[in-house]
Order: C-alpha cells, then sequence, then structure tokens
C-alpha cells in the first residue's frame, strides 16, 4: 500500500494553527520550558559534582549516559498529551466540525497534527539534551559522540511512536478522560521500551543503540501508517451516532466475530502464510541458539539455569501431577500468546516457536544435537505443530490490529481474528493434553 497524497503547504497550515493554540497556553509552555532548562542543569550539575568528588571514572561515564536519557525523556512525555488532546480536544471545544468542513485531504490534516505535536516535543528534547550536554560533559574528559547520536536518532522514533499511537487513541476517543485511560495502552508498552533502551545505554555499546532505533523507526513507521490509513472524516463524525446500549452492544458484537467462521482445516489453509512464518521460528531459533551456544555470544549461565529448571519441573512429582502441569503450562503459554498478540503486532506469535528452539539448538551447543532431541520426542511431534498453528494465529491477530482502513470496522476484525484462535483452541488443547501424556510416560 502507497503513503497518501497530500500537499506539504496545506499541512502546514494545520500545523501552524496547532502550533498558536499550544504556544497561547502560557502556563504549559512556562511549565514545560522550565522543565526543559531546570532538569537537564540539575542533572549535568549532579554529574559534574559527582566527577569533581571523586564518583570514580567508570560510574561517572555511566551516569552521564543515563543523565542524558532521562533529560531527554521528561520533555517526550509532554507529547503524549499534545497528541491526546489534538483531536478529542477539537471535539469538545466544538471546532472538530469546522477542521473536518475545510476543503483538505484527511492525510493532510492528520500529518499536520501530528506535525504540530512533533515539533513541540523535538524541540524540547533537543533543547533540553544540548543545555545537559553543555553543562555535564565540558572537563568531564568524556564525550560519546556515537551514543549520543544514537540516543538523538532513536528519540525521534520514540516520539514519532508515541505520538502516532496517541493521535490514533484521540481519533477513536469521545472525551478527553477516556482518552487518557486509553494511554495506557501506549505507557505500558513505551515503559518497557525505556527500560531496554536504559540498558543499553548502561552497557555503553552505540551499535546496539543503533539496532535499538532501527526497530523504533519501524515502529514509528508501522503507527504513521495506521494513522493515515484509519482517519476519515465521515467515520470520525459517526462515531457520536449510537452511543446507547454500550454494553449490550460489545456483547453483539462478539457474538458476531463467532458467526460464519471457517472450519478448523479451512482455517489453517487460509492462514497458511502466517503459520508459514511461524514454523520458520523454530529452524530459525535453533540455529540462533546453538550459534549462540558454541561461540559464547550468550553466557552458558544465563540459559543453563532454564533448561535445567525445565528438567526439574518435568521430573518432580508423580505421573498424573507433573501431565497437568505441563499442560496447564502449554495452555497458558497459547492464552499469554494471544493476549500478547495485540500489543507485540504479532511477534508473541513467532516467540511462541523462536523460543523452544532457541533452547533445544543451546541445549545442543552444550551437549550434541542427539542428546538435544532426545528431549523433545515424542511430544515435540504434537506440540511442534500445535505451536507452528497458535503461532501462525497470534501473527494474524498482529497483522491485523495494525491493518486500519478509512471505512472503519477495525474492532470487528479483530474480534474475528481472535475469534479463530479461540475456535482453534477446540483442537489444540487436546492436542497440548496429548503431548503431555507422551512427555510423561513415553519421553
Amino acid at each position: 500500500m502507497s503513503w497518501p497524497k497530500l500537499e506539504r503547504r496545506k499541512a502546514a497550515l494545520v500545523a501552524a494553527r496547532d502550533l498558536r493554540d499550544a504556544i497561547s497556553e502560557l502556563r504549559l509552555i512556562a511549565a514545560m520550558v522550565a522543565l526543559t532548562l531546570a532538569i537537564p542543569i540539575g542533572a549535568g550539575s549532579g554529574v559534574r559534582a559527582l566527577a569533581a568528588f571523586g564518583g570514580g571514572t567508570a560510574v561517572v561515564n555511566r551516569l552521564s549516559l543515563v543523565g542524558a536519557f532521562f533529560v531527554v525523556f521528561i520533555p517526550a512525555s509532554f507529547s503524549l498529551v499534545l497528541a491526546l488532546e489534538s483531536f478529542v480536544g477539537e471535539r469538545e471545544r466544538t471546532t472538530l466540525e469546522v477542521l473536518l468542513s475545510t476543503p483538505l485531504r484527511e492525510a493532510e490534516i492528520y500529518a499536520g497534527k501530528v506535525v504540530a505535536v512533533l515539533a513541540v516535543a523535538l524541540t524540547l528534547c533537543y533543547g533540553g539534551l544540548i543545555v545537559y550536554c553543555l553543562v555535564a560533559f565540558p572537563g568531564l574528559g568524556y564525550f560519546p559522540i556515537g551514543i549520543l547520536l544514537a540516543l538523538a536518532l532513536s528519540t525521534i522514533c520514540q516520539v514519532a511512536a508515541m505520538v502516532s499511537g496517541a493521535v490514533i487513541i484521540s481519533l477513536n476517543a469521545r472525551t478527553m478522560r477516556a482518552a487518557n485511560v486509553m494511554a495506557s495502552f501506549i505507557i505500558l508498552p513505551m515503559s518497557l521500551v525505556l527500560q531496554l533502551e536504559a540498558a543499553l545505554i548502561l552497557l555503553g555499546r552505540a551499535e546496539f543503540l543503533w539496532c535499538f532505533a532501527l526497530l523504533m523507526t519501524v515502529v514509528a513507521i508501522v503507527l504513521l501508517r495506521m494513522g493515515f490509513s484509519g482517519f476519515s472524516r465521515e467515520t470520525l463524525l459517526a462515531r457520536d451516532v449510537g452511543l446507547r446500549h454500550p454494553l449490550r452492544r460489545a456483547i453483539g458484537a462478539v457474538r458476531a466475530s463467532f458467526d460464519q467462521r471457517p472450519a478448523f482445516p479451512r482455517l489453517v489453509w487460509m492462514r497458511r502464510i502466517p503459520m508459514l512464518l511461524a514454523a520458520l521460528g523454530f529452524p530459525i531459533g535453533a540455529l540462533a541458539g546453538y550459534l549462540a551456544g558454541s561461540t559464547g555470544a550468550v553466557p552458558a549461565v544465563v540459559v543453563r539455569p532454564v533448561l535445567s529448571s525445565l528438567v526439574r519441573s518435568a521430573g518432580s512429582g508423580g505421573a498424573f501431577e507433573e501431565a497437568i502441569a505441563i499442560f496447564a503450562h502449554n495452555v497458558l503459554a497459547l492464552i499469554f500468546v494471544a493476549v500478547l498478540a495485540i500489543l507485540t503486532v504479532g511477534l508473541s506469535g513467532f516467540l511462541l516457536t523462536f523460543a523452544p528452539g532457541f533452547l533445544l539448538g543451546f541445549a545442543a551447543a552444550l551437549s550434541s544435537w542427539t542428546v538435544a532431541l532426545t528431549g523433545i520426542v515424542p511430544n515435540g511431534l504434537v506440540e511442534i505443530p500445535a505451536a507452528i498453528i497458535a503461532g501462525g494465529l497470534a501473527i494474524q491477530v498482529g497483522a491485523t490490529t495494525i491493518h486500519m482502513d478509512a471505512s472503519g470496522g477495525w474492532s470487528a476484525r479483530v474480534l474475528k481474528a481472535l475469534a479463530d484462535y479461540v475456535r482453534a483452541l477446540r483442537w489444540l488443547v487436546p492436542a497440548l493434553a496429548v503431548a503431555a501424556v507422551l512427555e510423561v510416560w513415553l519421553g
């Protein structure tokens, strides 16, 4: 699918209008500027004081990078508030109809809204980063230009991802209160992303941060594409219609998602491409695990406890209790994969087969392929196909999640994908029970 056509001049008019509205709030601007200046100066002064009083070179260097990350993140949080207010704020101020009645394309309106929020957020982020660098690094004898450039690039992508997701929420919310509640779908994943970035910064490896920035670029592009595809004047105005009996409408939508769904054999054939991707996860994981174990890229002390815990759990208690424990573990894994498929855009479905393959390959690197394969035969002959089917359906759920159409129907499509997953459990759960019995009595 190609990107929508738009005229930059018209999109700039919408962006300039939103920027004027944002600047007119003097208290908001004063708070943002004060934090943008106060936090970098305070953090940089703390790093300089630690260096002056003998905090240790390695400690000071690491803390200087963490301070840069902290300084960049605080102003970026303002972008979430501004983006959430982009469309739902227009609705509450009763200016949404005026905006939508202008002779502008949907893409031009959406692009103008996103650009306005990005301009404010990135100005604050880079302003704070520059102030921090001027305060913290002179006289420190340490200036990691590669890491700081990677941090600057990843900041653009993170802010773009947050803004794109928040604007999508603003499109689908009717009140600011509802938008703030729905913002948790952005805050929770981004908190995990920020923890990962902080860990990479502490490692001090610029190449890891560049890979992270590339990953965030992909996420930002996907979310921007979702916003452009899902924005429609008619759909946005029609959300004010039919607000009565929300619980009844929700139950009706869930019931409708199960109607006229394909049978299990036909479903497997229809979802053969995502299931092929899930099937590739197992050999790719096995190869990655073997290379990680044989080259020492992943220390054995990290993976060995996982393998040992699996062996202990498979050999504890009586045969019946052991089979029940294995069966319950596998069923819970399928349930969690389905729930996480929406948030991870189907990545959990790929990991459902990649992770066992990685452990198999790592075990083969520590011993041999013969010993490693004996641990998954004969139960693996049932578990692996079940994991491939479940993983493929989870990938389909993730693909449906990022597919938005101007005509609407996103909720119905996601519910149908989840309904296919639930219907497939009628076949997958008995297969997991058989695999648990085989693992206990024949494994």
